[in-house]
């Protein structure tokens, strides 16, 4: 248990009430008990939290709870991010290799890492120090894994491949498939073109369960230092992704875009190949890219356009029918003066 002074020295907010009260975890304003923290981030939440039986909470600037004991803080989410890696409920595993691993005696382990059960690491792989290995996963030859990386079970990380620190990768994600490379031949059949490139994924990335990233033709695949990939994503062959892109469930980025930092990609977008996505753009969810967008744009729709006018557009195409229906009266009209003109 932490107390509520050691809490609010951690992530440098305000206490109001009483610093020795101690906290066992944190939960949801509506279930928390006399020895949990919530958080309140909006003033719709304020109700909720005056009934809450939580022993304290953790508050944006700004918002006010007479009589509750608070820590104010700028971010209330940043903060209780931070309360979570304190004392959320880690999973510790056991250090060494499990005895039904199957690692080559050419491949090089760290200190203190954790190979757990069914994993396979081929020759020359490399794995850095605190580096934990869940059960069932394949790491191909002469890949190198970066220092304190989370690889979940199931995973897929195929020859030559290169992984910093820090990096966490959810189960069933695929790293350094092939490319989707054919090239057409004169009888209408389609020749393989192989794929002998690879996939460099940065520090401090994250990548969601079932997601596929593919290795280069000739060169490499990125994935800028800071991003977060979310679950069933697909990032085609030679794609270049910067840093601190966030990309949500269900997006595709086709072969050879370069999408540059600060990118926000919301659920189920997808991106044309060789199309380049400037710094700080967000593309809204269900949007198709085919053409370049500039820095620091919000762009909607299919095609994408920027917002405002995709949104003018759409606007405009639900007053069609109404439009429709004024032509169709104006035919009419002028039917029936033309009628009477020929009389």
């Amino acid at each position: 248990m932490i107390t509520l002074r050691e809490i609010a020295a951690l992530v440098g907010g305000e206490l109001t009430g009483d610093g020795d009260i101690r906290i066992a975890s944190v939960a949801d304003i509506g279930e928390a008990d006399e020895t949990q923290l919530a958080f309140v981030s909006e003033e719709k939440n304020l109700e909720a939290a005056y009934a809450s039986k939580a022993a304290a909470f953790i508050v944006k600037h700004g918002l006010k709870l007479p009589g509750k004991t608070v820590v104010a803080v700028g971010s209330a989410h940043l903060a209780i991010a931070m309360v979570l890696e304190k004392i959320g409920n880690k999973a510790v595993y056991p250090k060494g290799v499990h005895h039904s691993a199957v690692v080559s005696r050419h491949a090089r382990l760290g200190r203190d890492v954790s190979i757990m059960p069914f994993t396979v690491i081929e020759d020359g792989a490399e794995i850095g120090d605190n580096t934990v290995i869940l059960p069932f996963t394949f790491i191909g030859r002469d890949t190198k894994i970066g220092r304190n990386c989370l690889i979940y079970s199931g995973v897929s990380i195929r020859e030559r491949i290169t992984i910093g620190s820090n990096v966490i990768i959810h189960s069933g994600a695929v790293i350094g498939a092939d490319g989707f490379g054919f090239t057409k031949q004169e009888n209408g059949r389609y020749y393989k073109i192989p794929q002998v490139g690879t996939v460099v994924i940065e520090d401090d990335v994250e990548i969601g369960a079932n997601s596929c990233i593919d290795r280069a033709m000739l060169s490499k695949t990125v994935i800028g230092r800071g991003t977060k990939i979310d679950n069933l994503v697909q990032i085609a062959h030679n794609v270049k992704i910067g840093e601190d892109c966030v990309f949500a469930a269900h997006c595709a980025v086709a072969g050879t875009s370069d999408i540059k930092k600060g990118v926000v990609l919301a659920g189920q977008v997808g991106v044309a190949d060789h199309v380049t996505i400037g710094e700080n753009t967000v593309v809204l969810a269900q949007s198709g890219v085919s053409k370049d967008i500039p820095d620091n744009k919000v762009y909607w729709g299919y095609p994408a356009d920027e917002v405002k006018s995709a949104w003018k557009a759409l606007a405009e195409i639900r007053r069609m029918p109404v439009l429709i229906e004024k032509v169709k009266n104006l035919e009419i009209r002028l039917e029936e003066m033309e009628k009477r003109l020929l009389k």
